[in-house]
């Protein structure tokens, strides 16, 4: 009896299985469908009136890759490594059967599920196949063969390209890249599979001749001979080392598990496939990566589903207003209009909305000219926006998002207009980065229809969306949030009002502890590169002049006011920005700018700090501890209040908002790491030699005296 595979036959002796996880809504290749698939490839190689086998998804997706908890379960590498061989050995008796196999692949096929399909000798896809070797993300290698047989097949450049950044293929590029044989719409994918098992078990090979000479005598030349292998080897290791800036080992493994193997017969190559994705799965990295992955997924579920289906059933927000066409809310709205969200933006101010409709046409127009849309769907979004002078016409919107200047009075004017014309189901959102939203909503008229959605800049690019409840906020309305951010494609956390938030709160601490590095006498690129180095994607110093000079010293005098002497920032930093320095959007800041671009520090800035200012060398390791520390603080202390709703929050939004080092997982994750006993003594080392700021929450103290730690079902 099978579990995972729908065993059937046709008349001329084609076999078919149909496979799918029975108990999850997608195929994953968990230890017990590969132990049925064993099983089965053993039963065909022994039936002799076999004439050839179709695999083909029995669900939406063909195969979502490898069990992760299944990897995670290993407590050596050693025991990993025979789990990969294990897997190997499966798909290697796959491939060796006498008749013709074909995979039918429909909807995603990714990691060990591409690898599967690999085995077989034809690859049928769909127009909406996507194929994919995902492995990187999770600082792995594939280890299911995916780093022998796919150089082989369609060459190394190409297969690098796949593995080293885990991009996603279409089925008609898979076709191009001779990945796959044929692509076909999804009504035709069985009929064609099947034509293709009744083909020969050979393929015959093209010879070079004078069509395809100029495409594959390159091909030929720099990976079929020592030279050329050795000289793009050389330019892969270059452009991991400038990527990565050596961080992550996993790109660097899958360069020696495909230009060593190629070297190798098949069978050895596989073996050091094993060998290193054994290795790399007991690393810090992938420990790290993986439970990001675990995070984003737990991430994905709406606690407030239930309050918004029992309201709305499945309907989503599908209007949404915008005001403000500065900035952020020009991104806001280019994102909602490019997932088919109609948007009503209104701004005073003409020019202003001129430059946000341009801005979204040239985001779509750098859509389609690398063919990620079409032409014509570029005008369709570009449709979705309905641009104005005043909200009238709001009234019918299921949520407007107000995106103005960080104004109490402001955004709460704003908020009255709106309510003025709304429906009793509209619901409001602030994007403040700081403003407590039971601040904005103090005169509201219905405080329970009323939250924040913190975005970040670029709206296009970051990924995470911080939607903030009150005590007085309806559940259903944080649904509608949630919902609309998921159909937006971002990150989602959901924390407590409070001043800064969550994420403001960290950042702020971040930036005013770079801030007080600087005064002390240490210099800005010693500060930033302290920082680059530990592995931030930009030092604090020039993240102030990104964001903005008056807009990171209004944060942290907000700050200031909410927490006292606990958080301490220069005096400097006022005569900086009464000066004219706004960072780069004036093209004034910390570092002189050339045609927008950033140049070296502005040495003047050192005497602006303060005349009793005079240059200090500071250990950069003292530098990234104090920045570092002070930041994993704040998101424990956001945790023990509740601010936080669970310590996978916390790393997502460090990782997603704040460019906190995603192979380090997060602040908790890291601290896990460490160890809360070794943080919680250096936080009290901090405390005695700089202030109250250092000071350990009690949270961090109980799981330092219990010796527990904040993800404990993950090693």
């Amino acid at each position: 009896m099978t579990q995972y595979f729908k065993v059937e036959s046709t008349s001329d002796h084609i076999r078919i299985l149909r496979m799918g996880s029975p108990d999850k809504p997608v195929t994953v290749l968990g230890e017990p469908l590969l132990r049925e698939l064993n099983d089965l490839v053993d039963e065909l190689a022994e039936d002799k009136e076999i004439q050839g086998l179709v695999i083909i998804g029995a669900k939406k997706d063909f195969a979502l890759g490898a069990d992760i908890n299944d990897i995670s379960r290993f407590d050596t590498p050693e025991e990993t490594r025979d789990g990969a061989l294990k897997m190997q050995g499966i798909l290697n008796k796959l491939e060796k059967l006498p008749f013709p196999t074909v995979a039918a692949i429909d909807g995603q096929c990714l990691g060990g599920g591409l690898e599967l399909t690999l085995a077989c000798q034809w690859r049928i896809v769909t127009e909406t196949s996507t194929l994919a070797l995902p492995e990187i993300q999770l600082g792995l290698i594939p280890g299911g063969g995916g780093t022998q047989r796919l150089p082989r097949l369609i060459g190394i450049q190409d297969a690098l390209d796949m593995i080293l950044t885990g991009k996603r293929v279409s089925g008609k590029r898979a076709v191009k890249l001779g990945l796959a044989d044929a692509c076909v719409h999804p009504t035709q994918l069985e009929r064609v599979a099947l034509q293709y098992a009744t083909k020969s078990k050979d393929k015959k090979l093209v010879a070079l001749n004078a069509k395809n000479l100029s495409k594959d005598l390159p091909r030929w030349a720099t990976e079929h001979t020592p030279i050329g292998r050795a000289f793009v080897e050389k330019k892969a290791r270059e452009m991991v080392e400038d990527n990565t800036k050596g961080f992550y080992p996993a790109p660097f493994k899958a360069l020696d598990a495909v230009f060593d193997g190629f070297e190798k017969k098949l069978e050895k190559g596989l073996e050091l496939e094993a060998k290193l994705f054994s290795e790399l799965a007991h690393t810090r990295e992938s420990k790290s990566l993986v439970h990001l992955f675990h995070a984003t997924t737990a991430a994905k579920r709406n606690a407030y589903a239930d309050a918004g289906k029992e309201k709305f059933g499945d309907d989503a927000p599908e209007q949404v207003g915008v005001v403000g066409s500065g900035f952020m809310g020009a991104g806001i709205a280019t994102v909602l209009a490019d997932k088919g969200v109609r948007v009503l933006l209104s701004d005073p101010n003409k020019d202003s909305t001129k430059r946000a409709l341009a801005n979204a046409h040239k985001y779509f127009a750098k859509k389609a000219k690398r063919g990620r849309i079409k032409s014509f769907e570029l005008w369709q979004k570009m449709a979705h926006i309905s641009p104005g002078l005043s909200i009238q016409g709001f009234g019918s919107a299921d949520v407007v998002i107000e995106a103005v200047f960080e104004d109490l009075g402001l955004k709460q004017e704003i908020l009255a207009q709106v309510e003025s014309r709304a429906h009793e189901n509209q619901v409001f959102a602030s994007n403040t980065s700081a403003l407590p939203i039971g601040k904005i909503a103090a005169k509201a008229q219905h405080p329970e229809r009323v939250l924040g959605m913190h975005f970040f800049s670029p709206v296009e690019k970051m990924p995470l969306l911080e939607i903030i409840v009150t005590d007085k906020t309806a559940e259903w309305a944080v649904d509608r949030a949630f919902r609309l951010g998921q159909r937006m494609g971002k990150q989602i956390i959901v924390v407590k009002d409070s001043p800064g938030f969550y994420t403001t709160r960290a950042l702020a601490f971040f930036m005013a502890e770079a801030a007080l590095i600087l005064e002390e006498g240490a210099n800005i690129e010693e500060i930033d590169d302290a920082l680059t180095d530990f592995g931030f994607p930009v030092g604090p110093i020039t993240l102030m002049d990104e964001v903005g000079i008056d807009v990171g010293i209004h944060v942290l005098e907000s700050m200031g006011e909410a927490f006292g002497d606990r958080i301490k920032t220069p005096a400097g930093l006022d005569s900086i920005q009464q000066s004219g320095r706004l960072g780069r959007k004036n093209g004034k800041g910390f570092f002189t700018y050339e045609g927008g671009k950033k140049g070296k520090p502005d040495e003047s800035v050192y005497e602006m700090m303060g005349q009793g200012r005079t240059y200090k060398f500071i250990p950069a390791e003292d530098i990234a501890d104090r920045c570092v520390y002070v930041f994993i603080n704040e998101t424990i202390r956001c945790l023990e209040e509740g601010i936080l709703q669970s310590a996978y929050d916390g790393d997502i939004g460090a990782v997603f908002g704040l460019g906190f080092p995603p192979f380090l997982g997060g602040p908790l994750r890291y601290v896990d790491h460490l160890g809360a006993e070794n943080v919680y003594n250096t936080l009290k080392s901090l405390e005695e030699r700089y202030g109250s700021r250092f000071a350990p929450p009690a949270l961090l103290k109980k799981h330092a005296d219990a010796g527990s730690r904040f993800f404990p079902e993950e090693k």
